[in-house]
């Protein structure tokens, strides 16, 4: 489905992040795409599309049935919960798996605040057992976890634990990859609420299957992206600043030939090439898993994704993907903090 589903678009911020500062107005258009602070942003979105008839729409998925895959949770900014479950469809911002009773998997950008400190737990709440968002169960937060390596501006590491106050007994949890799978080839599914191409915020869990790609696949289409990005914003300023055009060339043959890999080690990138088949916000944080012959298995956790510096939409983007945190990576620290 172009559920395209991706929390984070980021067009061009960690090669454009100097070029900020300089050019505030086109830094304030940037950061507009780039989800930083989910539990903020996300219900804030929902409530706007769905208060105006926003409607489910699937492009190239479809719905999950009702009571699939009871692993995936939805985090709700608890300030927009009243005692009704259909505020909880407003209130949904980032996903997550269930690995444990009482041990929750997902993104470190869903539980931190603009310090990247784990914020207060009274903020969010974890709803468990819903395909619908108006249905499932409430349950408070006891403590989150983030990855100390947890980066913001490059969304390396981008893994946290949540602790439920009390266990989610008799639900369905999701086994962890424990490195023997391959998680640079092959096919995957992806989960989540997030937003859709159109525009519009799903009530009901979407489903999708998309492919598993090298990181140099996202290395390349996404330097691409920041390549051009970087180019539209000198550009933009030629006449003001006494720009030729042989010197924006000239810099950004330099700037080009020194853009680093934006994906670490610790990244996985899926998706398809055209950009049909992504994450989106709303979905940070969920799970993508494989299935194998001993059952589903998580490989990633929904982290970011990039796009065009003038992009109208916020996911799904030719040769873009999207990234999610590399599981394996973290097997031992997951172990290590909730000794699952």
């Amino acid at each position: 489905m172009t559920i395209s589903m991706s929390r984070v678009t980021l067009c061009a911020a960690a090669a454009g992040t100097l070029l900020f500062a300089a050019y505030p107005v086109l830094a304030q258009d940037i950061a507009r795409k780039i989800e930083t602070n989910p539990i903020e942003v996300v219900p804030a979105q929902r409530s706007e599309i769905l208060a105006a008839g926003g409607a489910d729409r699937l492009l190239g998925g479809r719905m999950a049935d009702p009571g699939e895959w009871p692993f995936q949770i939805a985090l709700l900014a608890t300030n927009y919960l009243d005692p009704s479950a259909q505020s909880q469809t407003n209130a949904q911002f980032c996903g997550g798996s269930l690995i444990a009773a009482q041990w929750v998997l997902t993104a470190a950008h869903c539980v931190v605040d603009e310090n990247a400190r784990a914020y207060d737990p009274r903020l969010a709440t974890v709803l468990v057992g819903a395909t619908n968002l108006a249905e499932g169960k409430r349950y408070r937060i006891e403590q989150i976890i983030v990855h100390d390596g947890y980066s913001p501006v490059t969304f390396d590491n981008d893994i946290a634990l949540i602790k439920l106050a009390t266990p989610a007994t008799g639900q369905q949890t999701i086994a962890l990859t424990d490195g023997s799978l391959p998680d640079e080839s092959g096919k995957a599914t992806l989960i989540g609420w997030g937003l859709m191409e159109d525009g519009t915020a799903p009530v009901d869990l979407m489903e999708a299957e998309m492919g598993v790609y090298p990181r140099q696949a996202c290395n390349d289409g996404i330097r691409g992206y920041f390549r051009d990005g970087i180019q539209m914003i000198l550009e933009s300023q030629a006449q003001s600043m006494h720009i030729d055009e042989t010197a924006i060339r000239y810099a950004m043959e330099v700037i080009g030939a020194g853009l680093g890999d934006p994906l670490s080690e610790r990244m996985i990138c899926a998706g398809t090439p055209t950009g049909e088949i992504s994450s989106c916000n709303g979905d940070s944080g969920g799970p993508l898993f494989v299935t194998t012959d001993k059952g589903l298995v998580q490989i990633g956790v929904v982290s970011w994704g990039a796009g065009p510096l003038d992009a109208t939409s916020f996911c799904g983007h030719e040769n873009a993907y999207a990234v999610y945190a590399r599981v394996s990576a973290f097997r031992q620290w997951i172990k290590d903090k909730s000794g699952v």
